[in-house]
């Protein structure tokens, strides 16, 4: 077989392997770092997270609850750049809807971030946590465990870690973000991407009851489960701010299809060329 008879045979499968993997990079474009912030608090419950209204968002609440934050850098469909306010691009302040409050039935929600100017725009949420498998918050306490965390109790997705000034209380969340509405979640469709809410506590919190505990992780833990069993009565802190950074990524893999398809093209071209070889012998 001559070079101008295997560039004749090659053709056709460069142009499928190149089809079939555009085909299937499509479904997945969005790429970067998601900031978020807001003006407005949380309520952080033994079982829940609610974000609550952002007074300084564009435009404000509601259902407004957080906003697009500085070092943002996402692409996605109409932004392909990931500049922060440029053209098609999310903007700084942007109001977004973080569906709350977030419990374990939130996982599975399709529409657990959405963005006031970007409709199409949509973070599905497939997990949350995991929380601390150190339980016993008193352990981590004080100037020579910053940097440790626990949580409140086991199974507990709310991750509280000591700070020189009190505690972050963190939520770690995960999922699937899609640039073309809800519709490009099906099927397992869209990017990864994962990320945590981060809420810092420092000095005193006021609670749900009316009195003032130390923002401590074991302050929070013995107002939540007094005497190492934990309330039932809904009580709650609320929270000064909130952030969130969220990571999307598209790690390409070859379908099936084009396996498929790529795998009977080399097929034919290695019967061919069997046959070719073969008659010049």
């Amino acid at each position: 077989m001559t070079f101008g008879n295997l560039r004749l045979v090659f053709a056709p499968v460069a142009v499928l392997a190149g089809g079939l993997l555009m085909v299937s990079n499509a479904s997945a474009s969005i790429m970067g770092n998601l900031n978020t912030g807001s003006g407005g608090t949380v309520t952080v419950t033994i079982s829940s997270v609610t974000f609550n209204l952002d007074p300084s968002s564009t435009p404000p609440g509601p259902p407004w609850n957080a906003e697009v934050g500085n070092g943002t850098s996402l692409s996605f469909v109409g932004c392909s750049s990931g500049v922060l306010n440029s053209p098609g691009c999310l903007s700084a302040t942007e109001a977004i809807d973080v569906n709350s409050p977030v419990t374990a039935a939130s996982i599975g929600e399709n529409n657990f971030l959405t963005f006031a100017a970007h409709p199409n725009l949509t973070f599905s949420l497939l997990a949350i946590g995991p929380g601390s498998t150190n339980t016993d918050c008193a352990s981590i306490t004080g100037p020579s465990h910053i940097g440790l965390s626990c949580s409140v109790f086991a199974g507990s997705p709310i991750l509280l870690t000591d700070t020189a000034g009190g505690t972050q209380v963190s939520l770690a969340v995960s999922g699937k973000a899609s640039d073309t509405g809800v519709g490009g979640l099906a099927g397992g469709g869209g990017s990864n991407y994962l990320g945590s809410f981060n809420d810092p506590l420092n000095g005193t919190v006021t609670t749900s009851l009316g009195t003032t505990i130390a923002a401590t992780p074991v302050g929070i833990q013995q107002f939540f489960c007094p005497g190492g069993v934990c309330a039932t009565d809904g009580r709650s802190i609320d929270g000064r701010s909130q952030s969130g950074n969220f990571f999307a990524t598209t790690v390409p893999e070859p379908s099936s299809l084009f396996l498929g398809s790529l795998g009977i093209v080399m097929l034919l071209v290695g019967t061919r060329f069997r046959k070719s070889h073969g008659n010049r012998a």
